[in-house]
């Protein structure tokens, strides 16, 4: 889960997290932004690091290494 909680780092976001299994956790990632929040929902493969992100268009995936950085 390492490099998840990096990833909200480096994009200035906080976890909410609403579910966990072996293989993955998903939640919601919280911006603030001019005193609002802004959320967006997530899914993390635990195995492979591999982030989907929920956008108003539909899912994207995107992989992350160990230090949270897209590859």
């Amino acid at each position: 889960m390492k490099p998840l909680v990096y990833y909200c780092r480096w994009q200035g976001a906080s976890l909410r997290l609403r579910g966990r299994d072996d293989t993955a956790v998903w939640g919601q990632f919280v911006f603030t932004e001019n005193g609002e929040e802004r959320l967006q929902t997530f899914h993390f493969n635990l195995k492979t690091w591999q982030l989907t992100l929920t956008e108003a268009d539909g899912e994207k995936t995107i992989q992350l290494d160990e230090m949270g950085t897209i590859v």
